[in-house]
């Protein structure tokens, strides 16, 4: 009864105020804003479908995305629309990536033990593999109480002598070694007669500066590095070593 009262007084007033015309573009405008609320409750909901890619939620279910009605399409729907076309392509482009990606990431894995199988098998340089048999005999030296008479200079000097043996070995002998094998020839055959290189060495070097002359030579081979008379010392005290070492190396049998 209060609100036919209140309608009574409040409409005659509104009427008073607008007059007639007013009264009913007040009445248009307020239909309009109705309109806008249906519009705006209805937004993303129309029943005409679109076409747009299905995604995968975070659980894995399949996620249908919201569909609109082109010929009723508010102009900040069409913006939305346009920005959800523009996702759908994203996600279509993310999924290309992922695979180009899971390929990628394949073909390293294929690269890298093919590296491993290369490195495995392949043959070091020879400089590679005499810079390793001299770190080997060397250390092996070291660990032995009788090696304990050399300084370090000799022990250099013998190591260089036992890398140059080993070139020429397995030179002559065409043999491609892998890293145990080579390992185990220089523990099993070299030791003693770096012992002996050791020993005519101090017999035949006057000076730290003869030895160190001695070790280039033994790596190098190179006349004019040792004078005559020097290289004629070290050649008659390391001719008994190198003749039992090949006496000894003609037992060796590569292992199959």
């Amino acid at each position: 009864m209060k609100k036919i009262v209140v309608l009574g007084v409040i409409l005659p007033l509104i009427i008073a105020v607008l007059g007639v015309g007013g009264y009913f573009a007040y009445q248009e405008m307020q239909g309009q804003h109705a309109q806008n609320l249906k519009d705006l409750e209805k937004f993303g909901f129309a029943v005409l479908p679109t076409e747009h890619i299905e995604t995968k939620g975070e659980l894995g279910e399949t996620q249908l995305p919201p569909t609109f009605a082109e010929d009723r399409l508010t102009p900040t729907q069409k913006v939305i629309k346009g920005l959800m076309e523009d996702n759908d392509q994203l996600i279509e482009e993310q999924q290309g990536l992922r695979m180009e990606i899971a390929s990628l990431k394949a073909h390293i894995a294929e690269l890298e033990n093919y590296k491993k199988l290369n490195e495995h098998f392949a043959p070091l340089t020879i400089a590679e593999e005499i810079t390793a048999v001299e770190k080997q005999i060397k250390k092996l030296l070291v660990d032995m109480p009788d090696a304990r008479r050399f300084n370090n200079l000799q022990l250099e000097a013998m190591s260089a002598s036992v890398g140059n043996e080993y070139k020429k070995f397995i030179g002559g002998k065409r043999l491609i070694l892998s890293t145990k094998e080579r390992e185990d020839l220089i523990k099993a055959y070299m030791p003693e007669f770096a012992f002996c290189v050791g020993d005519g060495i101090e017999i035949a070097a006057n000076s730290p500066r003869e030895e160190r002359l001695i070790t280039t030579y033994f790596r190098q081979q190179e006349d004019g590095i040792l004078s005559s008379d020097l290289k004629t010392d070290l050649e008659t005290v390391t001719k008994p070593c190198q003749t039992a070492l090949y006496a000894r190396l003609n037992d060796y049998d590569k292992p199959l």
